[in-house]
């Protein structure tokens, strides 16, 4: 076992961990909606899949940017 520390918080992963839930939610959204089979979707879903790799989990305040961007953009978020 390492006895480096980890740059994560407890707090920190938490959020993280909601940041990809959400995501996964507005994901499962454009797959169900009725445009579900239209091309835009699948480059809407690789947006939303590359801005999500692109946070960075270590920096609390840009996790909670992404987290209030996804709620604010309503019902059709992504």
């Amino acid at each position: 076992m390492s006895q480096r520390p980890s740059p994560w918080r407890v707090n920190d992963a938490v959020l993280y961990d909601a940041l990809r839930d959400e995501v996964r939610v507005a994901l499962a959204g454009l797959l169900a909606s009725s445009e579900g089979h239209d091309a835009s979707v699948a480059d809407r879903i690789a947006q939303a899949r590359s801005e999500l790799y692109d946070v960075n989990g270590f920096d609390r305040d840009e996790v909670v940017a992404k987290l209030n961007a996804i709620h604010n953009a309503g019902p059709a978020r992504g």
